[in-house]
């Protein structure tokens, strides 16, 4: 298949998606809780109360990680800075991606008087996104879809790997004294 880049009309992301924020405080989360809990941190903690369902995608709205992004499915909760986009009329997959794209430089273009970069619910809404046709959406999503999953088994490849190397050398200290 052919994209057809040029030919993509712009769209905001407010037009594709609702976007939402979380109502909790980061310390409602729990050790041990039945759902997911997304914070404005790489990391997902848990939660014993859901008030969202997936597909959705959560983007850290302040905080070092401003910006990141997540995946989810399922039911979940959100922190108060965190923004929960649901009802796609575009592929998900292929959202995550454009907004991954576009979100970096807007944060940086709208950093406020302190210089702490976070996000506005304007940034968001207003975002705009290339909007090819949902075909070129869905191969675009499979392709960085699958991306990310060699990305991942090799990432846990190393990780065995440099594991094993450190237990070698360890192994070789002591034996050799």
């Amino acid at each position: 298949m052919q994209l057809s880049l040029f030919a993509w009309e712009q769209r905001k992301l407010g037009e594709l998606c609702n976007i939402t924020t979380g109502k909790l405080d980061a310390n409602a989360m729990v050790s041990d809780g039945q759902y997911d809990f997304y914070t404005s941190g790489i990391d997902v903690f848990k939660i014993d109360v859901a008030a969202f369902e997936g597909p959705a995608i959560t983007i850290a709205g302040n905080g070092a990680s401003v910006g990141y992004m997540h995946l989810a499915d399922g039911k979940f909760n959100a922190y108060q800075r965190t923004y929960v986009l649901t009802d796609f009329l575009a592929d998900r997959q292929f959202l995550n991606v454009a907004i991954g794209n576009e979100l970096p430089d807007k944060i940086q273009e709208e950093v406020r008087g302190s210089g702490i970069p976070y996000i506005v619910l304007n940034m968001l809404t207003d975002l705009a996104i290339p909007f090819p046709s949902h075909e070129e959406q869905y191969a675009i999503g499979v392709y960085f879809q699958q991306l990310d999953n060699l990305i991942t088994l090799h990432q846990r490849e190393w990780k065995g790997k440099r594991l094993w190397i450190i237990i070698n050398c360890l192994l070789n200290t002591i034996k050799n004294g």
